[in-house]
């Protein structure tokens, strides 16, 4: 993913995303397709997850210092992404869950 380096107008993340849910099975990766006119994306869920453009995600349960470990999101909370030019994510849980995406072209003005 890239690092988010476009500020995003607070009015586009008002309007009615593009919305997908995903009920996520515990230790079980799922596989999230983003739609090509996606620019941002806004992941959030009831549980704590990883997700990884680089393949699977995995939960990590040893370090992980060559560049390739998935990204951490605590549940409850709201992560921001530029995901300009990813076509998939990959997404898992320890635990039982929704998990959700908002999608955004960046072109809501």
């Amino acid at each position: 993913m890239k690092i988010l380096t476009k500020t995003i107008k607070t009015y586009a993340l008002t309007k009615y995303p593009y919305t997908n849910a995903r009920l996520l099975a515990a230790s079980t990766a799922e596989s999230l397709t983003i739609p090509a006119w996606a620019k941002y994306a806004v992941f959030s869920g009831n549980i704590d997850c990883w997700i990884s453009e680089r393949g699977t995600a995995v939960i990590p349960a040893a370090d992980i210092t060559d560049g390739t470990s998935p990204i951490y999101i605590p549940g409850g909370t709201k992560e921001v992404r530029n995901i300009e030019g990813v076509s998939a994510i990959s997404v898992i849980s320890a635990s039982a869950g929704i998990f959700t995406t908002e999608y955004y072209s960046g072109d809501e003005e």
